[in-house]
């Protein structure tokens, strides 16, 4: 029996992220269930760190008031949310668009961008993409090339967009920069600020260069994968070679299959998390 493309992808998906090294576990949860006034995440992550992660997969149109409503309600609950989008509910590349469109504001919670997801015969992928203003009334679908996922990161971002406004706990996929071709670039749209009947863009946040890392005055900058390496081994990153490696030993260890206390596949997880964030950090370093 074939199965649905947002299946196929949400398995594909619970296997890329499930063998993140910042990753405990990953696992499916309910999602959209009829008649709820809450919509349930698609997969819940459960960072080493000890932070929860909801994922949204949405293959249908959603209120952007509902969209609000599941951050509000996780922020409430310390839980940072991602949305990604079927690309099959959006505009062809370079293809104008009304920004009133129910999808252009997500990008606003996603760092002037949105995750869409693709399914073709062969190939599952995340494609990064962006409603480009390019006049008062119109803005330009650009889609990236599909990301390959190194990390999931999460911060607490402060929305100016008005729909969305607010200060929310959101997640991000960290990726190579190299994916984003055409470049996935933040926006100023000062240029386009005017004051008439519609909502436009005066809302929207006049966002920095993008490859300063996200940071919001009241809450802390989003974690690179490398500190979240030396955190999973209990070192800062002025450690030397020698430190690191003790400090990996001492919790190999502790955590290996054949001595640990942990069941015996939590345990497996958690070795290959640590030796996968000591290869890391060695290969970052320069060490051998």
């Amino acid at each position: 029996m074939t199965q649905l493309p947002k299946t196929v992808f949400k398995n594909w998906l619970h296997e890329e992220l499930s063998a993140l090294v910042s990753v405990q576990r990953c696992r499916f949860g309910h999602g959209e269930t009829a008649g709820s006034i809450i919509r349930e995440p698609e997969l819940v992550v459960q960072m080493w760190a000890g932070v929860i992660i909801h994922i949204h997969v949405i293959d249908e149109p959603i209120p952007v008031k509902k969209v609000r409503r599941i951050v509000e309600t996780a922020t409430e609950q310390g839980i940072p949310s991602l949305f990604i989008l079927d690309v099959q509910l959006l505009p062809q590349q370079n293809q104008h668009i009304d920004p009133e469109k129910w999808f252009v504001p997500i990008q606003s919670l996603m760092d002037d961008h949105a995750y869409s997801y693709q399914v073709e015969p062969n190939r599952v992928s995340i494609l990064p993409v962006q409603f480009r203003p390019v006049s008062r009334y119109e803005v330009k679908t650009v889609y990236g090339k599909p990301i390959s996922i190194r990390a999931l990161r999460h911060s607490r971002i402060t929305i100016k967009q008005a729909a969305l406004k607010g200060f929310w706990l959101l997640a991000d996929l960290e990726s190579d920069t190299i994916a984003n071709a055409p470049p996935i670039r933040r926006t100023d749209y000062s240029a386009y600020q005017y004051n008439g009947p519609r909502a436009g863009f005066r809302d929207m946040p006049h966002w920095e260069n993008r490859n300063q890392p996200r940071t919001d005055s009241s809450g802390p900058p989003a974690k690179s994968h490398l500190e979240v390496c030396y955190e999973l081994l209990g070192v800062t990153r002025s450690a030397n070679r020698e430190e690191v490696k003790a400090a990996f030993r001492k919790l190999a260890f502790t955590v290996h299959p054949d001595v640990s206390a942990l069941p015996k596949p939590e345990a497996e997880a958690r070795f290959k998390s640590l030796t996968e964030a000591y290869a890391y950090i060695k290969l970052t370093q320069g060490w051998d």
